[in-house]
């Protein structure tokens, strides 16, 4: 295979940048990085092997699932791969979504956290059982889910496999973000990071992934290529039955209605929620720190203050004026 030159810069943050960040993030030895021109901001494990991810081979059979974290990638991947595997909830229900996809950049972030997981024959992390190292050797058809841009990702890859995209309102990813974490533990345990102190870690693009309207318009100019499928989060609030007619016109698949009605029960919010996540203990009582937290759009209201909800307007008006595309309203 032909090795493609990785054609982002990748450079280090300030000093003083890297400083406020390891205020909040724990366990990362070395300064994080900002990659390509919209300075996404990533780790330094990420800089190290986001090249070869770049230079992973696409196979006409692949299925990828693409997503800035907390928008809904988990419960369009489940969509994804019961409309592709003639709706075989038995192994949906039994074999976890971990092992259904490779999470390729996974390591790449923990790699500098926990270097003494390099070994690939290592599986005790179990947020995915493959990634980028794995992958060329997984048989076909290959589930394939990312967090990083699609500029990251492999050039030849809309021009080769199927490619899934889905978007969430900025205010309520915020939200989930700061939920997902504490229950990743990406912090300090001893850090006290208040909704407020996230959302200005957000606005100003020093969490991981970060910005994340930059990352959702590099999908968005791509949603009329004939193998990127597009959606919103708010899209499968308001009708998950549409989105799931949708998939199956794209991805070439029939089933009758009654097929497709049991599919929109078994991917209802509440019965994903039900469904254990590999590495994450069940837990009996109702908390705000879990997988499946609401589901709910527009819920960041409940956690922002009048401050808060002024500064996001700003930052989705500034951050819009240069793009048509817009979030739905949800149907309540």
């Amino acid at each position: 295979m032909a090795e493609f030159e990785f054609p982002h810069d990748i450079n280090k943050v300030t000093e003083e940048e890297d400083k406020i960040i390891k205020k909040y993030y724990t366990g990362y030895a070395r300064r994080f990085v900002r990659m390509g021109p919209q300075k996404y901001i990533l780790s330094a494990g990420y800089g190290d092997h986001v090249p070869e991810i770049y230079n992973l081979d696409v196979r006409p059979d692949d299925i990828w699932v693409t997503t800035f974290p907390r928008s809904g990638t988990t419960w369009l991947q489940e969509i994804v791969w019961l409309i592709a595997n003639n709706l075989d909830f038995e192994t949906a229900k039994n074999v976890s979504i971990t092992k259904r996809y490779a999470y390729i950049d996974y390591r790449a972030q923990r790699f500098e956290i926990r270097p003494e997981s390099k070994d690939p024959s290592l599986k005790a992390l179990t947020w995915t059982h493959d990634d980028f190292r794995t992958l060329p050797n997984m048989t076909s058809p290959r589930y394939v889910k990312s967090h990083l841009p699609l500029s990251f990702l492999p050039p030849k890859l809309l021009d080769t496999a199927k490619v899934f995209y889905i978007a969430r309102d900025p205010r309520d990813v915020v939200v989930s973000y700061y939920f997902g974490h504490k229950l990743f533990r990406y912090f300090d345990a001893d850090a006290a990071v208040e909704m407020k102190d996230f959302w200005d870690l957000f606005k100003n693009d020093l969490v991981m992934h970060t910005p994340i309207l930059p990352h959702v318009k590099e999908a968005w100019l791509q949603r009329d290529h004939p193998n990127m499928m597009f959606l919103f989060y708010e899209e499968l609030q308001n009708d998950v039955s549409s989105v799931i007619d949708k998939i199956c016109s794209f991805l070439g698949k029939e089933y009758t209605a009654a097929q497709k009605q049991q599919l929109t029960e078994h991917v209802n919010f509440n019965n994903m929620k039900k469904k254990p996540i590999a590495g994450l203990p069940k837990k009996e009582e109702e908390t705000e720190i879990t997988f499946f937290r609401k589901g709910k759009s527009g819920n960041w209201r409940q956690y922002f203050d009048e401050e808060m909800t002024k500064e996001a307007e700003e930052y989705m008006e500034r951050n819009l004026k240069d793009t048509d595309m817009r979030f739905p309203s949800v149907i309540h």
